[in-house]
């Protein structure tokens, strides 16, 4: 039975709506920024000492930002899963920067021109191609090159990556207590020596994409791609929740079901994977100098690479250790199946171990 029949499972009908609302929050949130920078313009522009002109002013870049900014982030965000949009990625460079130049700039003079008229009864001001005009274009260009520019480097680094990196968390290592959940696709060597490279990497490309996908839906972060294998993580907490940690595998599974005919078409078959779940203490800190990066050390995350080890010694997918197990709240239609304990490489005692499994 396949995750995405599965009964009992129900909450996996609820990714796609819990990722369109993080979408929609990070949408806010940079839209937000841009808004209170639009005021800050839009009040020093002013060419009037009065108070009132000052504000309505300030308000008219807060308009003029949201109705710009919400559709840019928007199709930088969840536009780019849109087939139209995959499809132009595979255009050259040059004619789809020039595409969405093109896009951009119609989307910023008809939102300037459009503010114009809802405050020309209020403040009433030129809709002419004039000085004030392309003074707004310059600021909406730059402010909507720094909003490209942040999604892209979230999108390179990981957002929250990202955002501990600007805030300095991990200037000086942390104790913390994570989850870890490793993914390794199945028999990826043949599959790289019968589709030949660069099919082999547009195939790990769309599994890591569908990867990600499931990550975003149940709270995980990726923290590396290795090969044919991803990280995710969360904190202990956060994995815990709803066993969120525990459904993830799932949600990876239902959401390469639901792409099967694309794999069959492109790669010839669709791909499957195993996985291994742990919670453990981890240092977590900055990394390297002129390329930094948030590092996890310590025993927790070779203790998962061990048990990754064992689900492909092992008819079962997904290994998850007895003292993460024991501590999941599992919803109906999901069940962790014990299994002898192990004798993992580099450890004195047997470790408990589960296979996570449907009902």
């Amino acid at each position: 039975m396949s995750p995405a029949s599965a009964p009992g499972l129900a909450v996996l009908d609820e990714e796609d709506r819990n990722r369109r609302r993080a979408e929609w929050r990070m949408i806010a949130g940079i839209a937000t920024i841009i808004a209170i920078a639009s005021f800050a313009f839009g009040w020093t522009m002013s060419h009037n000492e009065d108070a009132t002109d000052r504000w309505l002013s300030g308000l008219q870049g807060v308009v003029n930002s949201s109705m710009a900014s919400v559709p840019v982030i928007w199709l930088e965000i969840a536009g780019s899963r849109s087939r139209l949009v995959q499809r132009m990625r595979y255009w050259p460079f040059w004619a789809f920067f020039l595409a969405k130049l093109a896009l951009y700039v119609a989307i910023l003079v008809a939102t300037i021109q459009l503010a114009r008229l809802l405050f020309h009864p209020f403040n009433p001001q030129s809709f002419a191609f004039d000085a004030r005009f392309f003074e707004i274009m310059l600021f909406a260009g730059v402010m909507s090159l720094g909003a490209n520019a942040a999604v892209e480097i979230g999108r390179l680094v990981g957002f929250r990556e990202l955002r501990r990196l600007l805030t300095g968390r991990y200037n000086r290592p942390r104790l913390e207590r994570r989850v870890f959940l490793m993914v390794d696709m199945k028999a990826s060597t043949a599959a790289a020596e019968r589709l030949g490279a660069l099919a082999f990497h547009q195939l790990l490309n769309l599994f890591f994409r569908h990867v990600a996908d499931a990550a975003y839906d149940h709270g995980a972060e990726i923290h590396k791609y290795i090969g044919d294998e991803a990280i995710l993580t969360w904190t202990e907490d956060a994995a815990l929740s709803g066993a969120r940690c525990a459904l993830c595998p799932f949600g990876i599974a239902r959401r390469i079901e639901r792409a099967a005919d694309d794999y069959r078409r492109r790669f010839g078959f669709v791909p499957s994977f195993r996985a291994a779940l742990h919670a453990g203490d981890i240092v977590a800190g900055e990394m390297g100098s002129m390329k930094r990066e948030i590092a996890f050390v310590g025993d927790t995350l070779n203790t998962t690479a061990r048990l990754l080890d064992v689900a492909r010694a092992s008819n079962h997918d997904i290994i998850v250790s007895g003292d993460l197990a024991g501590r999941l709240t599992l919803p109906s239609g999901l069940i962790a199946l014990p299994l002898d304990d192990v004798r993992l490489r580099g450890k004195e005692k047997p470790l408990p171990i589960a296979a996570l499994q449907l009902a």
